[in-house]
């Protein structure tokens, strides 16, 4: 089954790698944002993504290995969850904002699990730790509020309301907590 083999494949792939503040395995991160797809009805194409999407950015693993291993489907929803890292903070996350505006629900739904996890991680450290967590980031505060709450009107654009999974409101509850209502 592509979900099992998706989930080995990524454990082995992402091994050693711990998460920025906790210092958790970063698998779990992966695990999780999985869990969400998975948990919402998406297709086991999307949930093999949500298993492989920081792979091509975080590991060794090249596009070509996740399409002869996965598929153009897989690969196409793990490129579209890609940055390039050649570029500065500020433009790769333009790009991402740019890019999720006009995503398939499929990607946008993607991001929006990611998110959730994310900013699940950071409301729980944020609790621990206060203001400092954002001293574990290139751009502190006010960059990453910019960024999230940009990226949240981007995945919703577009949505007919049936369309949007209701993990998204969760992901727009853990943003205004983090950063304020906007």
């Amino acid at each position: 089954m592509i979900i099992t083999k998706a989930k080995k494949f990524a454990e082995k792939a992402h091994q050693g790698q711990l998460r920025k503040i906790s210092g958790t395995p970063y698998f779990t991160h992966l695990e999780n944002v999985a869990l969400t797809l998975f948990n919402a009805g998406f297709s086991n194409n999307v949930v093999a993504a949500g298993y492989l999407h920081d792979i091509i950015e975080d590991t060794k693993v090249t596009k070509l290995q996740i399409l002869n291993l996965f598929g153009n489907e897989v690969v196409e929803l793990v490129l579209a969850n890609s940055e390039n890292k050649s570029l500065e903070w500020e433009e790769r996350k333009n790009e991402t904002i740019e890019k999720a505006k006009t995503a398939s629900l499929e990607i946008k739904a993607l991001i929006a699990a990611d998110k959730l996890d994310n900013t699940s991680d950071l409301l729980k450290q944020h609790r621990l730790h206060g203001d400092d967590i954002w001293s574990y980031f290139n751009r502190g505060f006010d960059k990453q509020a910019w960024y999230y709450q940009n990226l949240l009107e981007a995945v919703y654009y577009g949505l007919d309301n049936s369309e949007v999974p209701s993990y998204f409101i969760d992901v727009k509850r853990n943003i205004e907590e983090l950063f304020g209502g906007f």
